[in-house]
């Protein structure tokens, strides 16, 4: 039997503190089990500073496109906690 999510990654992202790390892990939490989606799966934890994005897919191409939104998600983030916190 073929495995349904057979292409994987992992993506580790660093940010400027632990603090920021775990209020864009609640969010993208949030993001990946409301994603209406059966081509891939995302686990979104926090290893120290970073925020860390495993991803699963059936395919490359959802594997490219679901990276794509959750990196930008996460620049987007980052962001957003800056100017809140200036």
């Amino acid at each position: 039997m073929r495995e349904k999510f057979p292409v994987r990654a992992t993506v580790s992202i660093s940010v400027d503190s632990t603090k920021k790390a775990e209020k864009i892990v609640k969010v993208l939490t949030v993001e990946s089990r409301s994603t209406p989606t059966l081509k891939f799966k995302v686990l979104v934890k926090k290893e120290k500073g970073r925020v860390v994005l495993a991803f699963k897919a059936s395919d490359l191409t959802a594997l490219r496109a679901s990276i794509n939104s959750f990196c930008r998600w996460v620049g987007m983030l980052n962001k957003v906690l800056n100017i809140l916190r200036s």
